[in-house]
């Protein structure tokens, strides 16, 4: 009966690996970064298909446990991502998704979530109502995952004509989670090429830009697959919005040192922030911790507020360091928060 499950499972849910190819999504091809992104949307699509297959149980685990440390959050992003399709199209409404984050992998909780929000794109399903029951810092990253999920399966709309749900549109906050999911995909899209980055963010509305450059930050540095110098062109390539590439830096290297799998060498992050990855880690978490479990500040989402706050410390940093080139857009903020 389980192994009839499984292959009913198989069957209906999962996701030809194949769909991972830049040549089937239509991205640009031929460029430095190609077979890394393509192996890593791989690792996503494998831990998806593991999860759907299995469900959670023991061999979940251990198949997750022998994936390698580095790839190890691209999988758990598939594992977030199948554990909520279950959960959607379960009789019983179990929360698998929330049992297995809370009880057995809080460390890769981030990525979970964002894998959870392209299941919410997949399915057309309501994000609101699983971003309401877990944490409200936390859980702004299933907006995420719904942002990368239109750019990477409904690129055509997304990115040529720049369409975004209603709701997410009539939401500011909402807004910026998905474009940040968005500027993730573009990294993808775009091959993680400077020139052609720039390019296609500056079609987008200005008033866009800078939460999408955020998700490129995040993507360049979790993701990777460019040399240093290509990482150089790109934080020259954002122009104004360097606050905001490095913003995304320092949530890729928090995620990584919260699930224990931070990159080996700190080249990008240094050169992106200003900063040591553990030192990004540290304010991240420092942050964190202050408005853990507030879903709002003053009237404003924490996730903003804690953002703006970490906005103010690379701003510190990098006027200590005599780099002048980002916007001084939080001098309020520093004084509290240094």
């Amino acid at each position: 009966m389980i192994y009839n499950l499984k292959l009913i499972r198989k069957q209906f849910f999962a996701m030809p690996l194949k769909e991972a190819n830049f040549s089937v999504r239509k991205f640009e091809e031929g460029y430095e970064a190609q077979s890394r992104l393509e192996m890593v949307a791989k690792t996503v699509v494998n831990g998806y298909n593991t999860t759907v297959e299995n469900g959670l149980n023991d061999d979940l685990r251990a198949i997750s446990q022998s994936i390698s440390k580095e790839l190890s959050g691209f999988f758990h992003e598939g594992i977030g991502m199948g554990l909520y399709a279950l959960d959607l199209v379960s009789l019983k409404k179990k929360n698998l998704l929330v049992s297995y984050i809370i009880e057995k992998d809080k460390k890769h909780e981030y990525m979970s979530y964002i894998g959870a929000g392209l299941t919410c794109g997949v399915f057309n399903a309501s994000y609101e109502k699983l971003m309401n029951k877990i944490d409200p810092m936390s859980g702004s990253l299933v907006l995420d995952g719904v942002g990368f999920y239109y750019a990477m399966f409904k690129t055509k709309k997304t990115i040529a004509k720049y369409y975004v749900p209603r709701k997410i549109k009539s939401n500011p906050f909402y807004l910026e989670r998905f474009d940040n999911g968005l500027g993730r995909a573009l990294w993808f899209y775009n091959s993680g090429e400077p020139e052609n980055i720039q390019k296609t963010i500056n079609t987008f509305p200005e008033k866009r830009r800078a939460n999408i450059w955020s998700g490129i930050g995040l993507a360049a540095t979790y993701a990777g697959g460019v040399s240093n110098e290509k990482i150089h062109e790109l934080k020259r390539a954002s122009r104004e919005h360097q606050i905001m590439l490095a913003q995304g830096a320092l949530l890729a290297a928090h995620t990584r040192h919260t699930a224990g799998n931070p990159h080996e060498d700190d080249s990008t992050i240094n050169i992106l922030t200003g900063a040591s990855g553990i030192k990004c880690h540290e304010k991240a978490l420092e942050f964190k911790n202050k408005f853990q479990g507030s879903k709002s500040i003053d009237g404003t989402p924490s996730f903003q507020v804690f953002l703006s706050h970490l906005r103010a410390w690379l701003n510190h940093v990098n006027s200590k360091n005599g780099n002048h080139s980002y916007e001084q857009e939080e001098h309020k903020l520093v004084t509290d928060t240094i």
